[in-house]
């Protein structure tokens, strides 16, 4: 089992391996977006990136624009993006999918 703290629970279990998967698409998307701007290569869409992170990859995508500085200062970007991540935030917390977790994290 991935996290002991999930294993009782195969919903909790299936999500967490779900978000892990998708969280890291979403935080590879944004990284190898960057590298692809910095070299004036062909970009990955931003409908994509908003697509990987509607569907799970928001809180990896999150990370990955916070450590590579990209669309950190695109309003028209972050005016999409950041309700996205504050809705898989609301939608975790909702499911006790956090709460959970945060009973396993270290004291």
């Amino acid at each position: 089992m991935m996290l002991g703290c999930l294993q009782s629970n195969l919903f909790y279990e299936v999500l967490a391996y779900w978000l892990l998967v998708s969280g890291v698409i979403g935080f590879l998307a944004m990284g190898v977006d960057k590298a692809r701007a910095r070299g004036g290569e062909w970009r990955i869409p931003e409908a994509t990136l908003l697509v990987i992170s509607l569907v799970g990859g928001a809180l990896g995508a999150a990370i990955g624009a916070v450590m590579f500085h990209h669309k950190t200062s695109k309003p028209s970007f972050l005016v999409l993006f950041l309700p996205v991540v504050v809705l898989w935030l609301l939608a975790l917390q909702w499911a006790g999918f956090l709460g959970r977790l945060g009973t396993y994290l270290p004291q």
